[in-house]
């Protein structure tokens, strides 16, 4: 059984990121680093935050190391780090900072990381992805959170022949956007035909009804999901859209779902509005299997809902840690050295996304030790990987169109706590 223990942490003035104390985010954290409006910025304009500067960066060390760039030493990250998505961004800032400060450490190298605020906002992540792409010591960009953001600072980064690796953007038309883009996690269109097919196998193929963030995004993950379930000989009773931070009654929808005869709800949402359609369902009496997406794999759920959405399932393609670290039976050790590394040095567990931006650091990393620095060495190297165990998954590799292949974990909400279900 996966426990989280709820404790206190202090927060040192260094750098920052996600899961939280009780699932609740050190706001005025924040605060501190932000510059004050018109106080100017921290060095790189005001959507960067700081930069982690070392002295000689040794680069492409390996006996293979490829042609290296002069003066190339930096990895440009860009996250939400204000924000409704902030709790994502910081998370996965905390993973990509600790995979080069551990890197740095056993190789001898000196990265630098650079961290840059996209606001979750589309038209943000254009203005920082130019930014990026004119700093000659960027190696290569890495983001964002939010698919949009990424597939929006994708042809700035394609047309400068600069390598554009994303820890997060699932979109499934985000890879083919160039020969230069790299998701490091399962686009929609694997991860929604695999959690189908696992959700399948678990129920039986019942009557599915779906309710889901009205969003492009949301709209294709739905239809991928649906499609497949239905391939698969289920039948699917419902699709239900909501309006992202507006909706707060679900009960119309649950009703509705509900009468049409719905034996299990995929609520394909983040973990606040997902807590919400557990807990109304639940208050309606509804009986039907409830189940979310990997978003909902957070402490800050189970702060929401308690022991109220018991026996919901969440599939994810990332896992959920413990906040025991001696509680780690199954987990090899690399994952038990990340889960000591990230709360020595801030004071809390990893969530799926710290450790899917640990992984997708360490793959550029890796392959940067082995070509050097150049962006089309680098292209073709991250291509060729297909086989990676990581902190964030397994059986991890890039298929013939550069897409993320995992495996897929399954959890259930048991006495207020994450369950692993044995598959």
């Amino acid at each position: 059984m996966i426990k989280e223990m709820k404790e206190d942490y202090d927060v040192e003035e260094k750098d920052a990121g996600v899961d939280v104390k009780c699932g609740l985010l050190r706001w005025s954290y924040f605060s501190r680093m932000q510059p004050e409006s018109g106080s100017g910025d921290l060095g790189c304009g005001n959507q960067c935050w700081w930069k982690k500067r070392g002295n000689d960066v040794q680069e492409g060390t390996g006996a293979d190391s490829g042609g290296d760039t002069a003066g190339k030493n930096k990895l440009a990250y860009f996250f939400p780090l204000t924000g409704d998505n902030m709790q994502y961004g910081e998370m996965l800032m905390r993973g990509s900072e600790l995979a080069v400060e551990l890197f740095n450490k056993e190789n001898g190298t000196d990265y630098i990381t650079e961290f840059n605020d996209d606001k979750g906002d589309a038209t943000e992540a254009v203005n920082v992805a130019n930014k990026i792409v004119s700093d000659s010591s960027v190696i290569a960009g890495l983001g964002s959170y939010a698919s949009s953001c990424a597939m929006a600072a994708a042809p700035i980064f394609e047309s400068n022949k600069l390598l554009l690796v994303s820890p997060a953007a699932s979109h499934t038309d985000f890879p083919g956007m160039g020969e230069f883009m790299f998701s490091c996690v399962m686009s929609q269109k694997y991860e929604g035909s695999e959690f189908a097919k696992e959700l399948y196998k678990i129920t039986g193929g019942k009557k599915l009804a779906i309710i889901y963030q009205n969003t492009d995004q949301g709209v294709l993950a739905t239809d991928l999901f649906a499609n497949e379930w239905e391939n698969l000989g289920g039948e699917v009773v419902a699709k239900e859209a909501f309006i992202t931070g507006s909706t707060k009654d679900f009960t119309p929808i649950l009703s509705n779902v509900k009468n049409k005869g719905a034996e299990i709800i995929y609520a394909s949402a983040a973990y606040n509005e997902a807590s919400q359609i557990f807990i109304q369902a639940k208050s309606l009496d509804i009986s039907a299997q409830l189940v979310g997406p990997g978003m909902c794999l957070k402490k800050e759920l189970l702060d929401i809902v308690g022991d109220k959405a018991d026996g919901a399932l969440i599939l994810s393609s990332i896992p959920y840690f413990s906040d025991n670290v001696e509680d780690t039976e199954g987990l090899d050790d690399k994952t038990r050295t990340f889960i000591t590394a990230f709360k020595e040095k801030y004071g809390e567990v990893p969530d799926g996304f710290a450790a899917q931006a640990f992984d997708t650091t360490n793959i550029l990393l890796d392959c940067i030790k082995k070509v050097g620095t150049d962006s089309e060495a680098l292209r073709q190297e991250i291509a060729s990987i297909r086989e990676f165990n990581g902190v964030s998954g397994y059986n991890m590799a890039f298929n013939e169109s550069k897409e993320m292949i995992k495996g897929i974990y399954v959890y259930e909400l048991k006495d207020g706590d994450f369950v692993r279900v044995d598959q």
